[in-house]
């Protein structure tokens, strides 16, 4: 990569970070337009950091807590939940208005610290410098051939047994993969339902027990659902610890809603869920998702919860949640985060042109860490790259 390229790829990320940087780092559509608040933003990493090492311990994928890279960190959201596991973070972004934001935000001082990185390597890091390495929804915007150099300082930067996780489109789908849908998303008002339980949750849930539910669902807004290839409607599950704030399974079981619904009309759905594996107490959230474009519960509408106790037959709750780390606790969480004004960041307002889009073979990139002595541990299908492409989320451990 030239000094000119670099320039460019700088100048380039810097015009979103001065115009629109929350929503530059994650690109919901109904953020656009500087419709981020700071708390919601920041309560995405806390949330996906949550799911993630929940995911990790249920695999029995461990690391050390030593040290974790955030590459391409943005303002800090994922940063910022990092710093609840790790005794130090460092985040990286090629924008230096991004890191003076991410500066601003930061609530952890003491346990992170961030820095401009503005070549195609992380020379300023020595060898084996962290634990765990994190990137996500960022390769997927540098070019393969940067893309591969990055990859390369990533194991150079991993501690030995050190963990790398990261996100990266694989290559375009087909025509008829990547179907065009059939119009945008609903109205604010379509988003409005009313869950409830027809049937008792059996307690106590075996660990990892599959379970039905049966629910009755309303549609509680003024417009009709009416299921095409754009308006996808289901029903859907999350489990969280018992604090009700710590997400730990983000999606479990879905269950298809009738194919048209007016507004008023009730519906009897049966979900099939998977009890979390470790006994403990839980609580279980259920909620419309429309696919590939949001959850209800992110547009307003208040989803259903209720404990699930998970156990052995006469063994009690006894003992946190699985993998709920009490001094992970989102308690005071909201407390913590800074909401800053960004007015004096940012320039006026404009369209700019879409991200750019990249991606490698899942095979390149399998033969690439063996050829390195590493070992990929586990390959997960993964949807950031956009409807166009198949993607994958990599689990690669350095031997």
């Amino acid at each position: 990569m030239t000094d000119d390229e670099v320039r460019s790829m700088k100048e380039y990320w810097e015009a979103h970070a001065r115009n629109d940087p929350l929503w530059a780092v994650l690109s919901d559509p109904a953020k656009d337009g500087r419709r981020w608040d700071s708390l919601s933003f920041f309560e995405t990493g806390r949330r996906e950091i949550s799911v993630l090492f929940y995911q990790l311990d249920a695999l029995g994928i461990g690391c050390g807590s030593a040290s974790a890279l955030d590459f391409g960190c943005g303002v800090g959201r994922l940063s910022q939940a990092l710093a609840r596991r790790f005794d130090r973070v460092v985040g990286v972004d090629i924008s230096p208005a991004m890191i003076r934001l991410a500066e601003r935000f930061n609530a952890a001082p003491d346990r992170v610290r961030y820095a401009v990185n503005e070549y195609e390597h992380l020379k300023a890091f020595p060898e084996g410098d962290f634990d765990f390495i994190y990137s996500n929804i960022v390769l997927q915007h540098i070019r393969p051939e940067i893309t591969l150099k990055y990859l390369e300082e990533f194991v150079r930067l991993l501690a030995p047994g050190g963990l790398l996780v990261f996100q990266l489109p694989s290559h375009l789908k087909s025509s008829d993969e990547a179907a065009v849908p059939d119009g945008p998303a609903l109205a604010a008002e379509a988003y409005s339902a009313r869950i409830r339980l027809v049937e008792p949750v059996p307690q106590p849930a075996k660990p990892a027990s599959s379970f039905v539910l049966g629910l009755e669902v309303e549609n509680a807004g003024p417009l009709s659902w009416k299921q095409n290839r754009a308006t996808i409607i289901r029903v859907g599950n999350h489990w969280y610890g018992p604090d009700g704030e710590t997400m730990l399974v983000q999606d479990d079981g879905r269950a298809d809603l009738p194919p048209a619904m007016a507004p008023g009309e009730r519906g009897l759905v049966y979900l099939a869920c998977r009890a979390p594996s470790e006994v403990g107490r839980y609580i279980c959230e259920i909620d419309l998702v429309h696919e590939s474009i949001a959850w209800f519960k992110d547009r307003g509408s208040a989803p259903l919860r209720f404990e699930v106790t998970v156990g052995d037959e006469g063994s009690g709750s006894g003992g946190h949640a699985g993998g709920f780390d009490a001094d992970n606790d989102a308690s005071g969480w909201k407390d913590r985060i800074k909401d800053i004004p960004l007015d004096e960041f940012l320039d006026s307002y404009q369209r700019l042109e879409p991200f750019p889009m990249h991606g490698i073979p899942k095979d390149r990139v399998v033969e690439f860490f063996l050829a390195r002595a590493c070992r990929v541990e586990r390959i997960e299908e993964d949807a950031h790259g956009g409807p166009e492409w198949t993607g994958y989320r990599y689990f690669v451990r350095k031997s």
